[in-house]
């Protein structure tokens, strides 16, 4: 029985999840700060890696919420859709795409 009542509450906590989405000024202001973290090596390279990835997650999902659409949004989609983390080459190669397409005024339509 509980097993059952447990099955029903996912898809509320699903729904719950979207609802506290960041607005997206919030939400790439973390993406830079997380680029900027990884560039400057801040920390070890698994809080970075973590770091970078919430906040690309967290990007993702404010434009999706928000129904944005613009380069930095589909950067963070098809990067929060991976099933495999990112790699220390990768992380600097994002991270320095990040900062540049959110630094020169990118904005989702």
């Amino acid at each position: 029985m509980l097993l059952g009542a447990g099955l029903q509450l996912a898809p509320a906590h699903a729904t719950q999840a979207w609802k506290r989405a960041k607005p997206f000024p919030e939400a790439s202001a973390a993406a830079k700060n997380a680029a900027q973290a990884v560039i400057h090596e801040a920390g070890s390279e698994e809080c970075l890696r973590g770091k970078l990835s919430n906040a690309i997650v967290q990007l993702s999902n404010s434009c999706d919420v928000s129904g944005l659409s613009s380069s930095v949004c589909e950067l963070a989609s098809d990067i929060a859709g991976r099933e495999l983390e990112l790699d220390v080459a990768e992380m600097l190669t994002t991270s320095e795409t990040l900062l540049q397409m959110l630094g020169d005024g990118a904005s989702a339509r």
